[in-house]
């Protein structure tokens, strides 16, 4: 639009400028691009006399072609040009009312002014819509030379836990790459995003309550990184490299990690690359101390050092059959290796009887696992008229989970002897996953003002779990049958889902949308000769009211309700021991749990966000802790707690500039805590709140303060204490700012850990405090390159199944 209205004001001033006595002579032509063969629509013709003059002109059309009419009989100099390309200049005579056909005009591109020729206009760094908050990334000073894990910190309400999970107002949130999920979550997601160059982000939209259109699976929202297309043809890319060192008494831990990202764009392809590994060493400490009563005491603590390798890497591919059709394919994958062993002389626990020893354990353990996906889609767009669309997704993941650990535990009494024999034993688990899913989403503009949105989705997932326990007697394995285990999983999902938005008035609009799931799950568990099957359907509605007053206020009030479905892994009845007193157990007679959630949100002036946020849980999936009163032995169990719920407020100030160097990020959040289940309940009063600030500083460098603190909240029967870090970065650009170098220190005075006390009334008391590489230095370089001319702007028209199928990693 603004291309047309440039155009028509020169053509105004060309027509302002021409003689008025002219002749039947006529000056044609069409106008093309020289690299391939494309009609240039919207090219300015100038015709000048021979004192430079403008005596006519035009603009090409669709085609390219144009005319420029009633020219007298005289010698002219003809222009044609076209922003983003080189200026070509004809001379030609007119004389005798004829016709002068130029014929066929290439344009070149001329790259140094396809550089300076940037149409600009201001976008808000923060926009409330109907539906979701949006973050434009470009707009945000703070976030360049940034990675995608940086420019979340800075995002409303966003936060990284220490696992590297995303959090929005401290809970748990899917995270998804242009419309579809990611896949990965804890440290698997972290990698991902941290080799991310943030110079790819375009958007984030932060979906605190998903429309109907999204899977209803996960407690919380969906936070959607949306990427730049990239509109240059050409090659275009990033690399960066990292180095890590965390200091741990006298040893060094270091770690490694790369990204390539490569992305080639041409007429009718958009093709982008991108693989990262990374290696890393680690450590982490876990001391407990269990009160059994009666003066017995348990006293734990493990040491471990591990060795974790991984990469991942993603492939997609578009291909523009016309200017309303579009197929993709999509293929990523996830590979990691990790080898842990404990520190002999350290760990393993000590009895005491009023305060007077009685036993004492070592535990020796090796283990290591593999985790290897692989994640397909195929999708395709059809765009039928304006306003009127279909998207088609087909996909397939396919996970290869294993894990084998050897483990000795040694007995001694008091005085030193052996107290009872030695325990060795070792188990193998593997477990193979399949998940496939097709969808079909359609929209269209009803009644002229109505956006009417419906889809439907199929899923299946199988898995196939198979534990093998081993006992070492007399030097010969022996299987376990009691500890051995077989289980297969297959669950189905239906849905369907409609949903309508609107425009009420120019100040207000409305979105309503309903979504049907229907879930079959049958759990097979082979060793125990037991089955279950469970059958339900559920409705979950969505509503959204947006209010805009004037330009400086937005506010929207919104509903929705979520289902988080057990993952496999926590229906998966295997027992696994992470040392002599301590096991992990898996649950299939897990149900769902439902959460209703809504809040009322303002933003002020772009940069400035509050409001209410309520979320009520029923059957909340916890790991709960069953104890051996006697030995102490502890069984972790996943089982459904009952309710949980919590009502508060959040504040945000996103990308601040306090001064013309100095901008501010700050998310604050507050809520009343509610945990109850049968005659349990607990309540308090939790905050959370993260800082960042970045200076600017002469010749592109930036110096970045963050941190975040939480304080002591319920959850389940477990009360989680105060925890909260501070970190320091610097980056300065080099090379042009093709280059950033970063140097940033993560928990400066070593203050990040995980502390809990248990509080369900099968023992005295139980606490624990864990400790892991949290303090670090790393230095990164990030070098982007590419070329190209501008592209037209595509868009393409999601599995949930698959973040359930994460291998995960619990703390005992």
């Amino acid at each position: 639009m603004y291309r047309q209205l440039t155009n028509l004001l020169v053509i105004l001033l060309i027509s302002t400028t021409t003689f008025a006595a002219r002749n039947n002579n006529t000056i044609t032509g069409k106008v093309i691009e020289k690299e391939n063969g494309k009609a240039l629509s919207y090219a300015t013709i100038s015709v000048h006399d021979k004192d430079s003059k403008v005596v006519g002109g035009a603009i090409s059309n669709e085609e390219g072609k144009f005319s420029v009419e009633k020219l007298m009989n005289d010698s002219y100099k003809v222009k044609i040009s076209f922003i983003g390309f080189k200026d070509t200049t004809l001379f030609v005579k007119a004389s005798d009312s004829q016709e002068v056909n130029l014929g066929t005009i290439a344009l070149s591109p001329d790259a140094t002014t396809l550089k300076s020729a940037v149409v600009t206009a201001k976008v808000p760094v923060i926009e409330q819509k109907l539906d979701k908050i949006v973050m434009n990334v470009a707009e945000a000073v703070s976030t360049q030379g940034s990675t995608a894990l940086d420019i979340l910190r800075k995002a409303p309400g966003i936060s990284i836990d220490p696992s590297g999970n995303v959090l929005l107002n401290g809970n748990s949130v899917q995270v998804w790459i242009d419309n579809r999920p990611s896949n990965l979550s804890g440290q698997d997601l972290e990698a991902l995003l941290s080799g991310t160059d943030g110079s790819t982000i375009d958007k984030i939209e932060i979906i605190a309550h998903p429309s109907a259109k999204y899977d209803a699976e996960g407690s919380s929202g969906i936070i959607n990184i949306r990427t730049k297309k990239n509109f240059a043809k050409g090659v275009s890319g990033s690399l960066r490299g990292t180095y890590d060192a965390s200091p741990y008494n006298s040893d060094l831990f270091n770690g490694l990690s790369g990204t390539a990202n490569l992305n080639y764009r041409s007429e009718k392809t958009n093709t982008t690359i991108s693989y990262s590994p990374k290696y890393e060493e680690s450590y982490e400490k876990f001391t407990s101390n269990t009160d059994l009563g009666s003066g017995l005491i348990l006293k734990g603590e493990t040491l471990s050092e591990s060795i974790n390798k991984r990469y991942n890497y993603r492939l997609s591919h578009d291909y523009f059959i016309n200017k309303k059709s579009v197929v993709g394919i999509i293929v990523s994958g996830l590979g990691r290796n990790d080898k842990e062993n404990t520190n002999d002389d350290i760990t393993g626990s000590k009895l005491y009887n009023n305060g007077s020893l009685i036993r004492t354990n070592n535990t020796s353990i090796d283990s290591k696992s593999d985790f290897d996906n692989i994640y397909t889609n195929l999708n395709f767009t059809h765009t039928f008229k304006d306003n009127q669309e279909i998207t088609l997704n087909a996909d397939y993941g396919y996970y290869d989970i294993g894990s084998f650990s050897h483990q000795e535990n040694y007995y001694f009494n008091s005085t030193g002897g052996i107290e009872i024999l030695p325990e060795i034993y070792r188990s193998d688990s593997k477990q193979y996953l399949n998940i496939y899913s097709a969808k079909a989403d359609y929209e269209q503009i009803i009644f002229k003002k109505i956006k009417m949105e419906a889809g439907a989705k199929f899923a299946e997932s199988l898995t196939d779990n198979n534990l093998l326990r081993e006992n070492n007697v007399s030097g010969n394995w022996i299987k376990d049958n009691e500890l051995s285990s077989l289980f297969n999983y297959k669950e189905n999902i239906i849905a369907a889902y409609i949903s309508a938005a609107t425009q009420l008035s120019p100040k207000l609009s409305a979105k309503a949308g309903l979504r049907a799931e229907y879930t079959i799950s049958d759990g097979e568990w082979i060793s125990a000769d037991t089955t279950t099957t469970k059958k339900y359907i559920d409705i979950f509605p969505t509503a959204f009211i947006g209010y805009n007053p004037n330009k400086n206020l937005m506010i929207a009030l919104t509903y929705d309700m979520r289902i988080q479905r057990p993952n496999f892994n926590q229906l998966n009845p295997f027992r696994i021991y992470v040392d002599a007193n301590s096991s992990l157990e898996g649950n299939p007679n897990l149900i769902p749990q439902y959460t209703h959630q809504t809040s009322l949100s303002f933003i002020y002036k772009q940069h400035f966000s509050i409001g209410l946020h309520g979320q009520f849980t029923n059957n909340t999936i916890i790991q709960n802790t069953n104890f051996n009163p006697e030995t102490g032995e502890k069984f972790l169990v996943w089982d459904n707690f009952g309710k949980l719920n919590f009502f508060g407020g959040f504040f945000n100030i996103t990308e601040l500039g306090i001064t013309k160097w100095l901008t501010l990020n700050v998310g604050v959040f507050a809520a009343n805590v509610k945990n109850k289940a049968d005659d349990y309940e607990k309540e308090s009063f939790f905050t959370s709140m993260n800082i960042n600030t970045t200076v600017s500083l002469p010749k592109d460098t930036k110096i970045e303060l963050s941190g975040f603190v939480n304080s002591g909240i319920p959850y389940g029967y477990f009360k989680v204490r105060p925890m909260g870090e501070l970190d320091f970065g610097v980056k300065k650009g080099v090379m042009k700012n093709q280059g950033t170098l970063s140097l940033n220190c993560t928990d400066i005075f070593n203050t990040m850990r995980s502390n809990a006390s248990l509080e369900n009334g099968l023992i005295k008391d139980y606490n624990f405090i864990s400790k892991w590489k949290s303090q670090k230095i790393s230095l990164s370089f990030t070098y982007r390159f590419g070329n190209g001319k501008a592209a037209k702007i595509r868009k393409v028209g999601e599995s949930e199944e698959a973040e359930r199928a994460e291998s995960e990693k619990v703390n005992n």
